[in-house]
This record gives structure tokens, C-alpha cells and sequence, in this order.
């Protein structure tokens, strides 16, 4: 329940995938949006949760959502890139290939930390 908002906020820049490459305002837009509204969200489950010194799951997860989400955002850059070298069908696949490593990546580690911290 409190991670709902950092979920929602990668797959919204996760999407970023999905539009054509040469959109780029709508991709870098939904990226920053996703980048404020997971920073947001960590500020609200901060405040929500009692004072801790030591890293907890709370900031591994939010730091990981923050660190795909920026992965999100370089991919797209490089997708522009390729774009203006009219390499259209290579940032294509270059957005495909992204698109699965990124979520695997980031579905792997959610579970592996949830794991780590109930054990």
C-alpha cells in the first residue's frame, strides 16, 4: 500500500518505451514527472514512518525506483540520438531492448530486497 505511488510512477516512465522515439517531450516529460512523484512519495512514507538511521527497505526501494527511472530517461536520450543519425528502426529496437531489461532488472531487484529484508 505505501509502495503504490513508486510503482506507478516507474511504470509511467517505463511506458516512455512504448511512444515512438522521435516524441521526445512526452518521454522526457513522463520521466521527470516519475522522478518528482517517486521523490514525493518518499517524503510522504518518510514522514509516515518513526525516525531511522540506518537504510531501510523503504530507501532501498524508492533508490532503486529513482535509479531505473533515470535509466529510463539516458535510454531516451540515446534513443534521440539515434533518431538524428535517422536510425529509426535501431532506436526502435535499442527502446524494446531497454524496455525488458529494465523492467526485468527492476522486478528482479524489488523481489530479492523484499525477500532480503523478511528473512
Amino acid at each position: 500500500k505505501m509502495f503504490l505511488g513508486m510503482y506507478i510512477a516507474f511504470l509511467i516512465s517505463w511506458i516512455c518505451f512504448f511512444i515512438h522515439a522521435d516524441s521526445m517531450d512526452s518521454r522526457f516529460g513522463l520521466s521527470v514527472g516519475s522522478l518528482f512523484a517517486v521523490i514525493g512519495n518518499k517524503y510522504i512514507i518518510d514522514s509516515a514512518l518513526p525516525e531511522s538511521s540506518s537504510f531501510t527497505l523503504v530507501d532501498t526501494l524508492h533508490g532503486l525506483t529513482l535509479f531505473c527511472i533515470l535509466a529510463v530517461a539516458s535510454a531516451t536520450v540515446y534513443s534521440l540520438r539515434l533518431v538524428k543519425k535517422n536510425k529509426h528502426a535501431e532506436a526502435d529496437r535499442f527502446d524494446k531492448l531497454m524496455a525488458v531489461l529494465v523492467l526485468v532488472f527492476y522486478v528482479a531487484l524489488n523481489i530479492y530486497f523484499i525477500i532480503d529484508a523478511t528473512s
